[in-house]
């Protein structure tokens, strides 16, 4: 696992915040990001233990969660391929992939089988489709044709459509770079005109939630969103300008958490208004809302010390496995708690430690010393000068 976690040093109060920003972006890890991932999948594994909605306000919705990680990967592969490409003139997509598969692969794999013996030792059936469909990582069609049945690789959706983005984005972005085609405006292009082809397929087609759900072309405007936030960063100027002026006024932050709020409560109320308007606006938001809680977790005081927390950095570090595993263990952890005391609350409550506790043993005694030795073994074989600079910043995704 990575070294012990502490939350970073209080800077100097008259630092610009544009200076702390462009701080934050030149570390290996950056920090408050965590936190972000923590809430995600926070949201996620509360959504499906049943709760939603605190008075009229939805506060807790998994589709959000799954909108967080979405902007916050394409932005932070999409930082680390231009990062690579800054310091050695090229993407080297073979490292890029090899370190992606290693990164997510074991722990699918785990999953996979593990689920599959359970369900062989409670003499169920096997979905042998859907399991043919995650191990492709394709699940997002699959669900998207089938109607979307309910199992134990339902939310597997999410992974395929990251990993379909993962194997096309980079490609697209060296194509565009050897055109010398302008980022920020083919990014800009490319967005709108997947928001153009939602509408064709919401109400041109009429194609069902299902699809419009979790179809690539249908979704990967919110990694585009993050791909852009990422190019312009990377030219610094007027966009570190923007931000330094929203951060200013440190209302600003809060106020983009309650448009979020207050768009998945009102317009996520029809398949048309959630697809087509809903997952438009939010992810622009989530966009602007990454790089000011960049800031904010160097400008130092409460919000400082809370997003740099030790047990959101870690639930954040183990976001991956805490998504993957939890439909084995939440529900069964929940219902045994309140059968045996009667307390709906402290039922979710353990059941959000226990999944927390398996994501950390897997991730502590599986992930990390196998993705090392993959990698290790991957640079003895290969000449040191073909290594990609991918290394260090790709603890970042």
């Amino acid at each position: 696992m990575q070294k012990s976690i502490k939350a970073n040093p209080d800077p100097v109060p008259a630092t610009p915040p544009s200076d702390l920003l462009a701080h934050a972006l030149r570390q290996p890890r950056m920090a408050g990001l965590d936190f972000v991932r923590a809430i995600a999948v926070l949201l996620v594994l509360l959504s499906h233990s049943g709760l939603g909605a605190i008075g009229p306000v939805q506060v807790f919705d998994g589709g959000l969660g799954v909108e967080v990680f979405f902007v916050m990967s394409g932005f932070l592969i999409t930082w680390l391929l231009l990062g690579e490409q800054s310091m050695r003139g090229h993407i080297n997509l073979g490292t890029f992939y090899w370190r992606r598969a290693t990164r997510l692969m074991p722990a699918m794999v785990i999953y996979l089988v593990v689920g599959a013996l359970l369900l062989l030792a409670q003499r169920k059936p096997l979905p042998w489709e859907a399991i043919t469909a995650a191990t492709l990582y394709a699940m997002n069609y699959y669900q998207a044709f089938t109607g979307a049945q309910s199992h134990y690789l339902s939310h597997c959706w999410s992974l395929a459509v990251e990993e379909q983005f993962y194997l096309l984005w980079p490609l697209l972005l060296i194509a565009l770079q050897r055109r010398g085609w302008h980022l920020q405006r083919s990014l800009t292009v490319l967005i709108l005109s997947l928001w153009a082809l939602k509408a064709v397929l919401a109400l041109g087609l009429g194609m069902r939630d299902e699809y419009l759900y979790r179809a690539l072309e249908t979704r990967s405007d919110a990694l585009l969103v993050g791909c852009l936030l990422a190019v312009g960063l990377q030219s610094g100027g007027r966009w570190l300008a923007f931000f330094d002026g929203l951060a200013r006024h440190r209302w600003v932050l809060g106020g983009i958490v309650v448009s979020i709020l207050a768009s998945i409560t009102l317009l996520h109320q029809t398949v048309i208004s959630k697809n087509l308007l809903g997952y438009t606006l939010e992810p622009v938001l989530i966009a602007l809302l990454l790089p000011l809680v960049l800031i904010e977790a160097r400008r130092g005081g409460w919000l400082a010390r809370a997003l740099n927390a030790p047990v959101m950095v870690l639930i954040g570090q183990v976001s991956y496995g805490i998504y993957l595993y939890h439909p084995f263990i939440i529900h069964p952890v929940r219902n045994a708690v309140v059968r045996l005391t009667g307390s709906t609350p402290l039922g979710i409550g353990l059941s959000l430690l226990a999944v927390g506790g398996v994501a950390w043993v897997s991730f502590r005694w599986i992930e990390m010393p196998l993705r090392t030795h993959l990698n290790r073994k991957r640079q003895h074989d290969r000449p040191s000068s073909t290594q990609s600079s991918l290394g260090d910043g790709a603890r970042a995704t």
